[in-house]
């Protein structure tokens, strides 16, 4: 079976044959690790008094999450909260990230998603400040260890996102991306010119690129950070004019569909699917290129070390099958399977299916929210690699 083949059973697997369920309420309380807490250490704190709280936290102090192929202490910590009334308006959510391995890598993210009351608005961000050492391995899907060439780099990143509701659950908007590359020092020791080097775009000292973006959305889902039902689709044009800050001339296209099917009335069990394409056309620098775990969500690829692959264009599919272990809500699990292909620079071609699975435990974090801890292991071609994070992957 073809990469085009794939795709298309995967995209109608998950339009076929089911149908989206409320789940009803369990008899049994639901609990997460807050309740788990409260009641170690005795504290008094009712359900009643943390509904009445208007912002959610949940966090991560310390947690070693394989950043690549570099361990990181990461303190991740979640805010969630209605800006509007409950019943007509999206849980809003910021995530604030802060890593380093007290060595060469180090970073601070902060991506928030903000609903306005009665959802008008949206409001998407992402900004990050890091110091990366990086592991490269060339352009395609047949690219191996022995490609391997380290290169570090000072990066400034700084993308808004404002879109303005059209109809129902369908937006409109504009936004603006800034990338700003720098300090880039290419390590490569050997004779022959690196695979970094041999690309020639954005591979100098710095790379600058700045450009405006023209957005389509659709979402229908009440809560983005575990999503138990509804529909997500995000169209992204991008341009980097002239009159901008730009090295280099180049423009792309990102669409990223999500479909979450509810299987239970009396549970949680949840079916999402994830297709992905993402392509970049013109003289597109080197760090700007498609790849694994580069995604907007930085999510995809499980199975795959941080940017092992790179393309002009990428397409990605991903399945997880999400489940209940305690009737409490308090444990529980998944399994997935994705796959990613990239067009190969020489033949124009998706030539090389890359495809990886895995599973994982959840411990509800905060059951208001419904943010959980997430602990996975996934194994790839000749890969394997475990993740530690607040929220779920998709």
């Amino acid at each position: 079976m073809g990469p085009r083949s794939y795709f298309v059973l995967l995209l109608v697997i998950g339009g076929v044959g089911l149908r989206a369920q409320a789940p009803a309420a369990d008899s049994v309380p639901q609990k997460d690790l807050v309740d788990f807490f409260v009641k170690l250490f005795h504290i008094k704190l009712s359900d009643s008094t943390r509904n009445k709280k208007s912002i959610i936290f949940s966090l991560v102090p310390a947690a070693p999450v394989n950043l690549g192929q570099k361990q990181a202490v990461v303190s991740s910590l979640n805010m969630a909260f209605y800006a509007g009334n409950h019943a007509t308006t999206n849980l809003s959510s910021i995530y604030f990230v802060p890593y380093t391995n007290f060595s060469d890598r180090s970073g601070f993210i902060v991506t928030p998603n903000v609903w306005l009351s009665n959802n008008e608005w949206n409001l998407i961000g992402d900004l990050r400040l890091s110091a990366n050492q990086n592991y490269t391995y060339g352009v395609g899907g047949n690219t191996t260890e022995d490609t391997r060439d380290e290169v570090d780099n000072n990066y400034i990143r700084g993308y808004l996102t404002v879109n303005r509701k059209i109809w129902g659950p369908v937006y409109a908007g504009v936004g603006y991306n800034y990338d700003y590359y720098y300090n880039i020092k290419d390590t490569y020791t050997n004779d022959s010119p690196s695979v970094f080097s041999k690309y020639g775009i954005g591979t100098g000292p710095s790379s600058t690129s700045s450009g405006v973006t023209f957005n389509l959305l659709l979402d229908d889902r009440k809560n983005s950070l575990n999503p138990a039902r509804g529909w997500y689709s995000s169209v992204v044009l991008r341009f980097n004019p002239s009159f901008l800050p730009n090295d280099n001339s180049w423009s792309s296209l990102y669409f990223d569909t999500r479909k979450y099917f509810s299987l239970s009335e009396l549970k949680h069990s949840i079916l999402g699917f994830w297709l992905l394409y993402w392509g970049c056309y013109g003289d597109v620098p080197y760090f700007n290129l498609p790849g694994t775990g580069l995604d907007a969500s930085g999510r995809t690829g499980r199975g795959y070390v941080l940017g092992r692959y790179r393309g002009k264009q990428m397409i990605y599919g991903e399945t997880e099958y999400r489940f209940d272990i305690s009737r409490n809500g308090l444990w529980g699990g998944v399994v997935f399977a994705n796959v990613q292909d990239y067009k190969e620079l020489s033949s124009g071609e998706f030539a090389y299916l890359l495809p990886a699975a895995g599973t994982g435990l959840r411990i509800k974090f905060n059951k208001r929210s419904g943010v959980n801890l997430t602990l996975d292991f996934a194994v790839g071609k000749n890969s394997f690699n475990w993740y530690l994070n607040l929220g779920e992957f998709f």
